[in-house]
Parts: C-alpha cells; sequence; structure tokens
C-alpha cells in the first residue's frame, strides 16, 4: 500500500503485474474474493481487477479463455467496505519478487559498473 501511495504522489504509473495470481498464488480462491463476486452475481477476476483500477493501477490480467477475456473487460463497482476488506486481506505473497534477483537486476541500475547476466 505505502509503494502505491508513493508512485500515486510522484506521478509514478503503477501496474498490477499478474493481478489474478497463478499457480503459486491463489487470489480467485480468497473466501473473501469469492464472496464479493457472488454477492455482484460476477467472477473473481473481475472483482480483483476492478479493485485495482478502482484504485488507480492498471491490470494485465492473462487469459486464453475467450470467455474469461471479455468478462476481465466488464469492471464492477465494488462499494467503499468491499474496497476496504479487500486491502485488509492478511496474505501477501508475491508471484514475482525481484528482491530474490537483485544481483543480476543491479546492472539495469548501475549499468557502468555492472555486466548484464543475460548476454
Amino acid at each position: 500500500h505505502e509503494l502505491v501511495a508513493y508512485c500515486q504522489r510522484n506521478n509514478i504509473a503503477v501496474t498490477g503485474y499478474c493481478p489474478l495470481g497463478g499457480v503459486r498464488v491463489n487470489v480467485l480462491g480468497d473466501s473473501l474474493i469469492q464472496s464479493i463476486a457472488a454477492a455482484h452475481g460476477c467472477s473473481p477476476a473481475q472483482v480483483l481487477i476492478s479493485w485495482q483500477t478502482a484504485r488507480g493501477i492498471a491490470a494485465i490480467p492473462k487469459s486464453t479463455n475467450p470467455e474469461r477475456l471479455k468478462q476481465n473487460l466488464q469492471s464492477i463497482v465494488l462499494a467503499l467496505d468491499e474496497m476496504h476488506a479487500i486491502g485488509q486481506i492478511a496474505t501477501r505473497q508475491r508471484k514475482v519478487d525481484p528482491s530474490r534477483n537483485l544481483p543480476e537486476l543491479a546492472w539495469v541500475f548501475h549499468e557502468k559498473e555492472a555486466e548484464c547476466p543475460l548476454i
């Protein structure tokens, strides 16, 4: 939350990479997300994408299913208490954690002192 607030204060666009979780992170199966989706008659993905966009975050969901692709474009309006409840979900997991790859990423910020390990 703090990073998003900092970015938004400084006009830095924030993008939710993999906002629906995936194999290692089961966001769609969260009981709160499921109950909000049921209350709105929509998919859990629509809840999550709508929550992100309502916060001013661009979401890039992935799907190869034509029906889900259509659903991902249909946002819903979440109530303030729903927005707050989703923001309070205690589980914090990263599908991609750049801190694990800091030595490999050093060249991005200090390219004169470090060589790209991928080349």
